[in-house]
């Protein structure tokens, strides 16, 4: 079911449509709030869509999916949503896709307004919920106290009371004018003496015209503001002045002794986390078969080794026709696991620091790439089959000598040789070797088979001083988990004010054909 602002694709099991509107006022939220509108910007959205989970009618309880994409529109924020599969995920995914649908519904957390204008805010969640407050999206919900932004009315007061007094003190002749706009400048004077009648003086003040201690002193500053009124345009003097005492006291960043305004009024330039190292990329998984891991077990079967379906020659004249002896094997490898997660402080849920959730998921995620990467590269050393190394020819690099005698026990089984791994100290070998020579050598060794080595891949790896492995892609399948790997858990923990965040992935490696796969040490 689709239309402008939702849609639902039932065999997916995704929903998609308008979260937060913009430019439209809202009706009270849950909570009682006054309408409010939003605009572009003004809610942040988080670096991982996943840490937005989707409910129902705002309870935290009923969890029924997570969001997949977020995207900002001028319209407003996009969500799309992948529903669980629960019975509670299919009564949702019907229920959208009937008439009435229910509406998408935001969470908003830390949201500042001013009127009836969002400042700014966080998207943490969402929901589903019956009936909106807008009229493209359901209701918002506020998950904290809404905060009134500061107007700053006192510091205009003064600003314009000390501007207007020492506008008083100027000359007659500079304060002449052309006749015709002495009524404009009179009434301008009015309105000075308004402003400055109005400002507020505190009641320590000396009064106007008694002897101060201090002219150049901020409580001197705002008696001789108070004067102004009654005539007294003297004592303003001293401040319009550049030897003014409090105008040229020294304010040091962080002194002297123990003032240290920088630490008070500074504001931090946070960026964020910052960058350690490009994000990881499986290097040795691409190499071998890949499939989905759909059980914790793998079965299959394969003819046994001199017992294949063959022919033979045949004398016919109704003599019997060649049949050999027949057999098979099953062949099965049980999934393997990995696992990690941690108990963290929920404060990092109450309050606006998704930046650390988000940050955490990403660097769990990466791991489970790198090590199953490594997982992967130990199964080919290990079904490798040992193959002698030949004579190198003069001027060529062992390496390179090794990955062709590879190959050709590869092209031996019938297989065609699609991949070598060679260690770091043969790699940097072949690397110095001239382009030219090294490109010959390879067209000439794999001219064995098609006369090109054209996509075949040489990648260093940690196999062994001196080492290399030489296979074909279907020698091996690395089976995992398909869709959203590896699987994350997020638990709550209240009697410990924590939460535990986890993820969980499966793998298994299944040895097709141990003799496509080839081992080479090259001589000392």
């Amino acid at each position: 079911m689709t239309d402008a602002t939702f849609s639902v694709d039932i065999a997916a099991r995704t929903i998609r449509g308008l979260l937060l509107p913009y430019g439209e006022l809202s009706s009270p939220s849950v909570s009682g709030t006054e309408p409010i509108m939003f605009g572009k910007g003004t809610v942040a959205l988080p670096a991982d869509p996943s840490i937005v989970t989707l409910n129902e009618g705002h309870d935290s309880l009923e969890v029924r999916g997570r969001a997949t994409a977020l995207e900002e529109t001028d319209a407003g924020i996009v969500a799309e949503f992948s529903v669980a599969r629960t019975p509670e995920g299919d009564a949702l995914l019907a229920s959208a896709n009937a008439t009435p649908r229910p509406r998408l519904s935001a969470e908003v957390r830390g949201l500042v307004r001013r009127g009836v204008d969002a400042i700014s805010g966080a998207l943490r969640g969402a929901a589903v919920v019956p009936q909106g407050a807008f009229q493209s999206a359901a209701l918002f919900a506020a998950l904290d106290p809404i905060t009134d932004a500061p107007a700053d009315e006192l510091r205009e007061v003064i600003t314009d009371a000390v501007t207007d007094a020492l506008a008083a003190t100027q000359t007659p002749e500079a304060a002449t004018v052309a006749p015709d706009t002495t009524e404009a400048t009179e009434a301008e004077e009015d309105q000075k003496e308004t402003t400055v009648a109005d400002a507020v003086v505190p009641a320590t003040l000396t009064a106007p015209g008694a002897p101060k201690k201090d002219e150049t002193t901020a409580l001197g500053l705002f008696a001789a503001v108070a004067g102004v009124k009654s005539g007294n345009t003297e004592a303003v003097k001293a401040f319009a002045g550049g030897d003014a005492a409090f105008a040229i006291a020294t304010v040091q960043h962080s002194g002297p002794s123990t003032v240290t305004i920088g630490a008070d009024v500074q504001v931090p330039n946070y960026v964020g986390e910052l960058w350690k190292r490009r994000r990881y990329e499986r290097r040795f998984v691409p190499l071998i078969g890949h499939a989905a891991l759909t059980s914790y077990k793998v079965i299959g079967w394969q003819w046994d080794d001199g017992k294949e379906p063959v022919v033979g020659d045949y004398a016919g004249n109704t003599a019997e026709i060649p049949s050999n002896a027949l057999d098979t094997k099953q062949i099965s490898v049980d999934a393997s696991r990995l696992a990690g997660g941690h108990k963290i402080d929920r404060r990092y849920l109450d309050f606006n620091d998704q930046g650390v959730i988000a940050s955490y998921f990403d660097h769990m995620t990466e791991d489970v790439a790198r090590k199953t990467d490594e997982k992967a590269l130990a199964a080919i050393i290990s079904a490798a089959t040992t193959t002698a190394p030949g004579t190198v020819p003069s001027g060529i690099a062992k390496g390179l000598a090794a990955i062709v005698d590879g190959a050709l026990g590869v092209i031996g089984t019938e297989n065609a040789p699609s991949f070598a791994v060679v260690s770091p100290e043969l790699w940097r070998d072949i690397i110095l070797s001239p382009k030219d020579d090294v490109l010959a050598y390879l067209n000439a060794g794999f001219g064995l088979e098609e006369g090109s080595a054209a996509g075949f891949k040489i990648l260093p790896g940690n196999v062994g001083t001196g080492k290399v492995m030489v296979g074909a892609k279907e020698a091996l399948t690395f089976y995992e988990l398909g869709g959203e790997a590896p699987i994350r858990v997020e638990g709550i923990d209240p009697h410990h004010g924590a939460f535990d965040p986890a993820v969980f992935a499966y793998y298994a490696v299944l040895v097709n054909n141990a003799a496509a796969i080839r081992s080479v040490t090259v001589a000392a």
